[in-house]
């Protein structure tokens, strides 16, 4: 039995998918199980909140592994630290968490906060794997709108490149390392296979969506400005505007064979990844 938290999420969900394509009985922790309603009765459900520790424990029954997914900020720092104690009192398993590719060198918040929770996870003598995304294909997905209003995409990160990754080949990496104990105390930091700037994106777009789209340079700031009158709290912007800095800085140029290494299949490019989920950006 192996257990996924956050699998409403981009990656949780797709981990889920992957266990099942292996065979592998899976539970899923939520806190709205109308929300995993979808997977019927090919998964277990517990019902909890890393934020409620005695919830936790209960999951943990039977489990060989779990794959850790907390919240961004401080606050997934305490919900790691729940479900550390809980791991602890149950004898529960190995814990692979879903960390960042910044990690690996803290200079910004939002990286510290990752580099505390996998600081904690270390600590606790719980074998470990830590996956270790970089820039996610998905974010793209905050395109568009204003693709839909004004097929433009805004674009703060200058020419800085990224090497993004697909959500299911992180999920790929990461149930692997469920699974097998081949990876255990191993950060495994996860890219695509090629890097592409924002505007070697928005052309690949264009040409998957046979739509002409412009690439609008913005300022950090004003993207910062954008997030919040989104509705995004100011901190949280402000952290996001550091990592945003690093990819315009040339600081986000890193790419590994880390999905083919784990896997034994290639990740997926941005074109690829772009035409399975078109609907995205056009609505259609």
């Amino acid at each position: 039995m192996y257990l996924v938290t956050g699998a409403t999420g981009n990656v949780g969900k797709e981990v889920v998918e992957e266990l099942l394509d292996a065979g592998e009985a899976v539970r899923v922790f939520t806190r709205d199980e109308r929300k995993v309603a979808r997977w019927g009765d090919k998964v277990e459900r517990a019902v909890g909140d890393l934020a409620r520790q005695e919830t936790i424990a209960p999951a943990l029954q039977g489990v060989r592994a779990a794959f850790l997914l907390p919240v961004g900020g401080a606050e997934g720092i305490e919900h790691v630290r729940n479900f550390l104690a809980a791991a602890q009192a149950s004898g529960a398993p190995r814990v692979v968490l879903l960390s960042s590719i910044s990690a690996g060198a803290p200079t910004v918040q939002l990286a510290k906060h990752h580099a505390e929770r996998e600081h904690l996870v270390r600590a606790s003598g719980r074998p470990w794997t830590f996956v270790r995304p970089g820039t996610f294909m998905s974010n793209t997905f905050q395109w568009a709108r204003s693709i839909k209003a004004d097929r433009v995409v805004y674009n703060p990160h200058g020419d800085g490149k990224t090497a993004p990754v697909a959500p299911r080949d992180i999920a790929a990496v990461a149930a692997r390392a469920m699974v097998t104990g081949d990876f255990l105390g191993q950060a495994l930091e996860v890219t695509g296979p090629e890097l592409l700037s924002t505007p070697d994106q928005v052309e690949i777009l264009a040409r998957v969506l046979d739509t002409p789209l412009g690439c609008v340079d913005v300022s950090v700031e004003a993207a910062k400005r954008r997030m919040i009158e989104a509705g995004m709290p100011p901190p949280f912007a402000a952290a996001l505007g550091e990592l945003i800095e690093r990819i315009r800085a040339g600081n986000g140029a890193v790419q590994t064979d880390t999905v083919e290494r784990v896997t034994g299949r290639k990740p997926a490019t941005f074109e690829a990844w772009a035409r399975e989920h078109a609907r995205a950006w056009t609505g259609d």
